[in-house]
């Protein structure tokens, strides 16, 4: 091996030019988040039907529930993760497809609320560990100078999938029962891994950690520069390697030891009041808005334009983050305070729609953000674990936001207030964000690359 040459693959996926290859990677992994977005989205949907089908006295009870699958990421992200860190994104990404599918179905059969806690929590571990590699496989495929876009541009699809749910409530429950929403969010997830398991691609920077692969590595080369050469004593290597496998300290190795804290916190905040507006919208406004003689489906197109602002925004600022960072996020957190506010104040009026909309244009722009600075902050060896981890870590407030909403939603406040108490923790997101701004400016090196990953 000594006399061949080291072909270093960061080099190569930086340098590459974007193809069909590149493109259908992030198809693939639009369409799997997709499914990931509707399952996070399947319970939801189908609360209103679960407080009146199964008796419940109030909508606080589906609390658990609400938030178990959001306690699953918890230990599915970095579990999963660290699954991708060792034996590779792919494998991985098909796991965690396999996971959620199977515990999405054995909602179908459920009538009763704590079996339906413990089926959305089990299913939390393949939700998280989707997202987890899936970020990690296209941060290390995607040269840099468009990275964060197309990680935002793959993730786009946990939006879109989260708009179906509503629709399916809409259009198809009435007819054929709630389960349909959870037949269709667990049946898609296994065809999806099936067909994945023929078409996508591990990740060339795993594979540059594994000698034994190196046919794998040497076509998938050849797909990212089809006029490349490799010498039968050729190697490949990624320079941004320090050390051979995954290791919870690393994440903390140089300045990442106040990054990857402040990125945690950024990530828990985020999520918590994402979810909040998210998981109650439609069960404690739809009461309301009945009640003022509206109709129950203006709660549904509520939830449905809360994740298209989202999508939207991703599209808006996806390059943006490639060229300036964290700093559009930035400009989200300050708009989102008053949006996020707004929803209890117009939760009976026409402007529901948009003032939802707008909410989930800046809280889910935020996330993108946060995702695609994720899956860029770590190196290789520990790039799915950093992203698991965040995302982990995250669902503390992703589970905690639901459990607030139960608790002010049982101590009778007004919508008004609820949503006032959703939206300040964006205030700490602030000061956050802008010390994490200062950090990875500080960690450049010349040229303007960061130094603490690739």
């Amino acid at each position: 091996m000594a006399s061949g040459r080291a072909i270093d693959v960061d080099q190569l996926v930086d340098s590459q030019r974007l193809t069909a290859f590149n493109w259908a990677l992030v198809l693939w992994c639009f369409i799997i988040t997709a499914i990931d977005g509707y399952d996070i989205s399947a319970a939801p949907a189908a609360g209103p039907f679960f407080v009146r089908e199964w008796h419940l006295a109030s909508p606080a009870a589906l609390t658990a529930p609400f938030s178990a699958a959001n306690f699953g990421v918890l230990f599915g992200a970095p579990l999963f993760g660290w699954i991708g860190d060792r034996y590779g994104r792919k494998p991985a990404i098909l796991l965690s497809l396999v996971t959620f599918g199977l515990f999405t179905l054995w909602v179908v059969f459920i009538d009763s609320v704590e079996p339906l806690t413990w089926a959305r929590f089990l299913a939390g571990f393949g939700i998280g560990g989707v997202v987890a590699n899936t970020i990690a496989l296209n941060a290390e495929m995607a040269p840099r100078r468009v990275r964060a876009t197309m990680i935002i541009l793959m993730f786009i699809g946990t939006t879109a999938g989260g708009i179906f749910p509503p629709l399916v409530a809409n259009w198809l429950a009435p007819a054929h029962g709630w389960q349909i929403i959870f037949w269709i969010g667990g049946i898609l997830p296994l065809v999806i891994a099936a067909v994945c398991w023929f078409v996508l691609p591990e990740s060339i920077k795993f594979l540059a950690l594994e000698p034994s692969r190196r046919r794998e590595a040497i076509r998938i080369a050849r797909k990212l520069d089809p006029a490349i050469v490799v010498g039968s004593d050729d190697w490949f290597v990624s320079s941004s390697q320090t050390a051979p496998r995954a290791r919870f300290r690393d994440l903390f190795a140089g300045p990442l030891a106040l990054m990857t804290p402040l990125l945690w916190l950024l990530f828990a905040i985020n999520l918590m009041i994402f979810y909040f507006v998210n998981i109650w919208l439609q069960t404690i406004i739809t009461p309301a808005i009945l009640k003022a003689g509206g109709a129950a489906a203006t709660a549904q197109n509520a939830s449905l334009m809360f994740q298209l602002g989202g999508s939207i925004c991703a599209l808006v600022i996806c390059r943006y983050v490639d060229k300036i960072g964290l700093r559009p996020v930035l400009v989200l957190m300050l708009l989102g305070i008053p949006a996020t506010a707004a929803i209890g104040y117009v939760a009976t009026s026409p402007w529901l729609v948009w003032v939802t909309f707008a909410a989930g244009f800046c809280l889910l722009g935020i996330q993108f953000g946060l995702n695609a600075t994720a899956g860029m902050m770590y190196p290789t060896h520990i790039r799915s674990l950093g992203t698991g981890y965040a995302f982990g870590i995250g669902r503390f407030g992703a589970f905690g936001g639901p459990a607030l909403g139960g608790m002010l939603i049982g101590m009778n406040l007004s919508l008004q207030s609820l949503y006032v108490v959703a939206a300040m923790p964006l205030v700490i997101s602030l000061i956050a964000c802008f010390i994490l701004i200062r950090l990875q400016s500080a960690s450049e090196v010349p040229g303007g690359s960061p130094a603490y990953g690739r």
